[in-house]
């Protein structure tokens, strides 16, 4: 069925690629909006204020009103509409989410708050569920190498969170409640304010956001398939203008997470069969002073960045045999980023007018892991010191961006440099033409994978890094051809991407021993021979009238190890990456047929890809003793809709409604493994099963 519908969409979409094409130039001259959103402005391309249609490199955005059109509580659940992303559930029983960029897991992207690079590796364990919508303004998202202006670990991407700014006097507060799999409550609280001063010269946004989820067993066999969740999330962010050219921003925030995942809910984790989980304390802040003159052509900024993540985990497995678990952990992280950024315009440089930016950093990181159960303590500390220069050269018709960066790890010899080339040229106002190349590093730290013990078959298992092990370097290159056109009251923009990276020394986790006493399986980080990732993404944005607006993305791609690729089992290697389909795609609809009601559709689909399955063996206890099967899951494709309806109340006050069901096919894995010695990591398709929801939010 899914080859029939995807042959039929790109016969579609064929057609209207000729159509769009062929269409008369003079046609845009008829816009009258912007409901296609090119002139949204961006800053991670360059580090600058931008337009998306003037930007070096395509940025996609996700706006506050395509959040509330998914329904989006959290950061996860928005990512899931950008082209060339996908956000998957790798944890049967914590629910841990991570977020793929082009093909590449979550510790090749950076997800930056702020444009700051302070989420740790400790943060990012479950990060995409812990930052909710209501502290976010929009999501900004650069695809390919970012390591040249974000450094190491950015050589998937880029997801930039732009936390929310006073702009009004404003205030509302929300609720969504859902029922997931007609079986477990799930409620999200959020509320936001906003007030500035008469003369703008100050402001202050203040948000929080409360949610209560309780525990969701899909194939009834006692465990959970969603964990059990308790979260609480207040900060503000404010502006101070401290004359005429100063501006003083300040930004803070504070996370309190509790989540638990297994079974036996109703008693403490050590008397569990199986219990993953934890309890996090994340405090979040940052201080930026800029300069700017009236002029205009030069601006200067002071920034410092800090979090601290305190985490009190439990990740154990017991029979009824054995005496109470002791698998606590208590993890210390304190992550600090501060620096300084200058840029200057000039009127004309050489050739074009141009912005030149330069600037330096420093980021420092304390790690401090400890368990009960083992005698290791993990200790980790470390420093990069960076420095970049870029110029762009730019007018209406080309951008030509030349940059490097250079950063000193403690973890790695000598000081790498990341170099940058992008250009865009738009030979007409429709078309628009980028090409781009940027080298990346990934050093040889401690990742995110590496904090959130898994179990295997009831087994314990833990990663740690091969003394021998090296950095990763990356080349990346791509290529979009961006074509936009306006018709009466129809816009449309159509983008198609082309990238490749190749990645040397790729690290890949091979099993190295199986700790009977501690009853863990350790994975050891190695480096394989080389990776590359390739593919095309395709993104078409549609507004036939003003009501309506149409947005469909998509990507195919193929990730491979090079040389004999990774080994999955003694003797056995495989090249095909794992969790990365061929294929994957997303949709969102959106129609006003009256003038307070809207209609919503989204939807997500995923191709076949190679997941590992640990299978265990009945006569034996240890998972180790078992087997590993390779699998090519089927197909998924994940709808939902909602509708929603505004209530005027007087002119400033507004009530919204909205219900709809999420994963309305119920396209949920069918093969799920049961029971205390299942493989909770083998879990694929959508995290929700049919979820039924409904909200209310009041606006003042």
């Amino acid at each position: 069925m899914y080859k029939k519908l995807l042959r039929g969409i790109n016969h579609k979409l064929i057609i209207a690629t000729i159509v769009i094409t062929l269409l008369p130039p003079t046609a845009a001259a008829q816009s009258h909006g912007d409901t296609i959103r090119l002139r949204q402005v961006v800053v991670t391309a360059t580090q600058h204020s931008t337009t998306r249609a003037e930007a070096p490199a395509a940025v996609g955005v996700i706006d506050g009103g395509q959040m509330e059109a998914a329904s989006a509580v959290n950061l996860g659940q928005a990512l899931n509409f950008s082209t060339g992303l996908r956000v998957e559930n790798s944890c049967q029983n914590c629910g841990a989410n991570e977020v793929r960029i082009n093909g590449l897991g979550q510790a090749y992207s950076q997800i930056l708050i702020d444009s700051r690079p302070v989420n740790s590796a400790l943060a990012g364990v479950y990060l995409l569920d812990q930052l909710p919508t209501a502290l976010i303004d929009r999501i900004e998202v650069l695809r390919g190498g970012g390591s040249a202006l974000y450094g190491s670990n950015a050589i998937a991407g880029v997801v930039n969170v732009i936390t929310r700014e006073p702009r009004t006097n404003s205030a509302s507060v929300g609720n969504t409640t859902s029922l997931i799999g007609g079986r477990a409550w799930d409620f999200s609280n959020s509320f936001n304010a906003s007030m500035v001063s008469d003369d703008r010269r100050a402001g202050l946004a203040v948000f929080g956001h409360n949610r209560s989820r309780q525990p969701y067993d899909h194939n009834g066999d006692g465990y959970s398939e969603v964990g059990l969740l308790k979260a609480r999330m207040v900060g503000f962010r404010s502006y101070l203008r401290t004359g005429d050219y100063g501006k003083l921003n300040l930004q803070y925030h504070n996370i309190h997470d509790f989540r638990r995942g297994g079974d036996r809910f109703d008693l403490p984790s050590p008397m569990a069969h199986i219990s993953e989980g934890g309890e996090h304390d994340i405090h979040s802040a940052s201080l930026k002073w800029d300069w700017l003159p009236t002029s205009g052509l030069r601006h200067a900024s002071l920034f410092a960045s800090l979090q601290h993540v305190d985490r009190q985990s439990y990740y154990g497995e017991r029979d009824d045999s054995e005496p109470l678990g002791t698998a606590y952990g208590y993890t210390q992280e304190l992550t600090l980023n501060y620096g300084a950024l200058y840029s200057r315009h000039f009127d004309t440089l050489l050739f074009l007018p141009a912005e030149f930016t330069a600037g330096i950093e420093h980021t420092l990181d304390r790690l401090h892991d400890h368990t009960l159960d083992s005698p290791d303590t993990l200790r980790q500390h470390i420093g990069i010191l960076s420095a970049y220069l870029q110029n762009e050269w730019k007018n209406s018709r080309w951008s030509i961006l030349v940059g490097a960066r250079m950063d000193k790890h403690t973890l790695v010899q000598a000081p790498v440099v990341s170099p940058r080339l992008n250009l865009r040229y738009a030979p007409t106002d429709h078309l628009t033409l980028r090409a781009g190349y940027s080298s990346g590093f990934r050093a040889p730290q401690v990742y995110d994978e590496d904090l959130h013990v898994g179990a295997v078959n009831g087994e314990l298992y833990r990663i740690t890094n091969a003394p021998t092990l090296r950095m990763e370097r990356s080349h990346s290159l791509n290529a979009s051809a961006n074509f936009c056109f306006h018709i009466g009251s129809l816009e449309a923009d159509l983008l198609l991407e082309g990238f490749y990276t190749r990645i040397n020394d790729a690290f890949v986790n091979e099993l190295l021993f199986e700790d009977t006493a501690s009853g863990y399986l350790h994975y050891e980080r190695r480096n394989a021979d080389g990776a590359e990732v390739m593919g095309i993404n395709a993104e078409l944005t549609l507004s036939p009238v003003e009501t309506m607006r149409l947005q469909l993305g998509g990507t195919w791609q193929s990730s491979r190890y090079t040389g004999q690729g990774k080994e999955w089992e003694e003797g056995l290697y495989e090249r095909r990456m794992e969790r990365t389909p061929d294929l994957y795609a997303y949709l969102m609809g959106t129609y006003n047929p009256l003038k307070n009601l809207q209609l919503i559709a989204t939807g997500i689909l995923t191709g076949p890809m190679l997941v590992y399955h640990h299978v265990h063996v009945v006569e034996t206890k240890h998972a180790g003793e078992g087997h590993v099967h390779k699998e090519t899951t089927p197909s998924f494709f994940d709808l939902s809709l909602k509708a929603a309806y505004c209530i005027p109340l007087d002119e400033s006050t507004q009530l919204e409604l909205n219900i709809g069901v999420q994963n309305l096919l119920n396209s949920y894995q069918r093969d799920l493994d049961s029971g205390p010695e299942r493989d909770a990591s083998y879990i694929y398709g959508p995290s929700l099963p049919r979820t039924l929801f409904f909200g209310a939010k009041l606006n003042i």
